[in-house]
């Protein structure tokens, strides 16, 4: 008798577990299932169907995704195609097709964040992608395929992002994702992002996150000064210094009666110290900028409003060789510390050569001013040198 209970119960729990296993397996199906079948979304007036759904996760060495996007309203859109919460080796890259040649085949590293952004469609258009997904087979390929919606006007924003593609390497426009939303930054020898503003030319350093954009002029003032003079009080406070004077009298005379158009920013001046060594304090920058060579867009020590200021050395780092110009042969101050020595500081310069660490802040450098215009700005022209970006309040 016990031994035939003892078998029952045997019975019962085997039962249990393949139950269990295939109620797994089931679900594990309908996750499956439902990340990859068809489904259409509704994006205000923008009709999406991901034929594959927009769940991606494969680890066949190559896959494909195919999706179309229809304009159900009246007049003309825009919209972006994205990848988000990817998680795939550096090694997998990607080929978009546009299948009604609406834009130019384009591949690139799966990284990037945005695949191509202010894409048309016309009323009543519908428009067909193929994804395309290379050498997946060393790592799983995890993403979230997300077609947006664009805000597309005549700001300065819109522009940059509709005439420029979002790349990952080589000259251009970079994405970088941070805790205030996305920004943009302009690198390497570019010739579209130049401005028209006050009757001088400015290059265009980056889109914030709140879609104002920083611009820098395309030369140097003509008077040299030292960042702090008299400096008894040991600041490194970027508006108490001689420089933050130099740039507001400029300002004043300059810019004043265009006021409206700029914005008050945030500008890092980055003077959280890192180690001491022997008396000498060294601040973030020195191991970032001169042992890493890591530039970040973040600013990880203290930020001061202005109407305007200079550029940062992770700025210049980032944006590369379109700063330089033969008619600038002078070093040009950046708002970056890189040490404290003997109650000195010494701030980082730069020069069409890169850039320049330990300039004492009494020393006489070249000043290269930098402003942010509000986002509500309309804009004309190319961004090229013959037909600048030039701008008027909307």
């Amino acid at each position: 008798m016990e031994l035939k209970y003892k078998i029952a119960m045997f019975c019962v729990v085997c039962l249990i577990g393949v139950a269990i296993l295939i109620e797994i397996g089931y679900v594990n199906y309908l996750k499956e299932a439902e990340e990859t079948m068809a489904m259409i979304k509704v994006e205000e007036g923008l009709s999406i169907n991901y034929l594959n759904g927009n769940k991606i996760s494969t680890n066949e060495d190559t896959y494909q995704v195919d999706f179309s996007i229809t304009n159900a309203m009246d007049t003309e859109q825009f919209y972006s195609i994205k990848l988000n919460d990817v998680i795939a080796s550096d090694d997998v890259t990607y080929k978009l097709i546009s299948k009604e040649h609406i834009i130019d085949d384009y591949s690139d590293k799966i990284n990037q964040k945005t695949i191509q952004n202010q894409i048309k469609i016309n009323s009543n258009e519908t428009q067909s992608f193929s994804l395309i997904f290379y050498n997946v087979k060393k790592a799983d390929l995890q993403a979230e395929l997300k077609i947006e919606k664009d805000v597309v006007d005549n700001s300065l924003k819109s522009w940059l992002l509709k005439n420029n593609k979002i790349v990952m390497e080589n000259d251009g426009l970079y994405e970088a994702n941070t805790d205030e939303g996305n920004m943009y930054y302009f690198r390497g020898g570019i010739t579209n992002n130049y401005v028209s503003f006050i009757n001088k030319l400015w290059r265009i350093v980056r889109i914030n996150a709140d879609s104002t954009v920083t611009i820098v002029l395309d030369e140097l003032l003509e008077e040299e000064t030292p960042f702090f003079e008299n400096n008894e009080l040991q600041s490194t406070a970027f508006n108490d210094s001689k420089i933050a004077s130099v740039l507001n009298d400029w300002y004043d005379v300059n810019l004043r009666e265009y006021d409206s158009f700029i914005a008050s920013h945030k500008y890092c001046t980055d003077d959280n110290a890192q180690i001491e060594d022997n008396g000498v304090i060294y601040y973030l920058p020195e191991q970032r900028i001169f042992k890493d060579n890591a530039p970040i867009v973040t600013c990880p020590g203290t930020s001061e409003t202005s109407k305007i200021a200079l550029l940062t050395a992770d700025d210049v780092s980032l944006a590369g060789s379109y700063l330089n110009k033969d008619s600038i042969n002078r070093d040009w101050w950046t708002m970056t510390l890189n040490k404290k020595d003997n109650n000195i500081n010494y701030y980082i310069t730069a020069s069409n050569n890169g850039l320049i660490k330990d300039q004492a802040e009494n020393s006489k450098h070249g000043i290269r001013p930098v402003i942010t215009l509000i986002k509500k700005l309309n804009v004309m022209g190319n961004g090229t040198i013959d037909n600048p970006y030039t701008l008027s309040i909307m």
